[in-house]
């Protein structure tokens, strides 16, 4: 993952990859949505995506590399996206109901959840993706605490981060929940509750 410069670079998701890559991790996406995990191999996103086996090497030097592309890719734009419009919004109560609304449409892209779910059991196994994915979870968090606050030197930072965990964890636990159950996981009324605790919990932070 190259989550740090990532973060600041306001890109789109695949502006820091060669062409040839892009369409690897696009083979990769259509193959797991296919067959799966067990499917997700080095020879068959190569030939998914008309490509030499080597090809992955290069690009990303590992299958590892690969599947860190490919985690990183379900989800970057949006979180980009929303990022990009809280910050045009005015600290308070405004911007952080841009950040729920944003939250939410991310929460309730199902396919996209789908796949990352499918993944995740091979990222907690190993150590080199585990490493790239946690990079990227840093990435998320650090995205919500720019927006909580503009200034670097806000001594809440650190109150800040901890709300950022549990806006992850809120986002992963409720994407589980709408996988399983589509219509019965009411995203609306759940995160307007979210954002009523979360407004709550960041009023009581204090000011130094």
């Amino acid at each position: 993952m190259k989550a740090q410069s990532r973060a600041g670079s306001g890109g789109a998701w695949g502006d820091e990859l060669a062409p040839t890559a892009r369409r690897m991790v696009a083979a990769a996406r259509r193959v797991l949505a296919r067959e799966g995990l067990a499917g997700l191999t080095v020879e068959a996103v190569a030939g998914e995506a008309g490509e030499y086996r080597d090809a992955v090497r290069y690009h990303f030097g590992s299958k590892a590399g690969l599947i860190a592309a490919v985690v990183d890719s379900l989800a970057h734009d949006q979180s980009l996206e929303s990022f990009t419009e809280t910050q045009a919004m005015p600290s308070g109560p405004q911007r952080i109901h841009a950040l729920i609304e944003g939250d939410r449409r991310l929460t309730g892209d199902v396919p996209t959840f789908q796949d990352f779910f499918a993944i995740l059991p091979l990222v907690m196994r190993d150590p080199e993706l585990r490493a790239r994915v946690a990079a990227l979870y840093e990435w998320y968090r650090d995205l919500y605490v720019r927006c909580f606050s503009d200034d670097d030197d806000d001594p809440r930072r650190d109150a800040f981060r901890r709300h950022a965990s549990l806006m992850v964890a809120v986002i992963d636990g409720l994407a589980i929940q709408k996988v399983l159950d589509p219509d019965g996981c009411d995203l609306t009324s759940l995160f307007d509750l979210w954002e009523a605790m979360l407004h709550d919990s960041l009023a009581r932070v204090p000011e130094g």
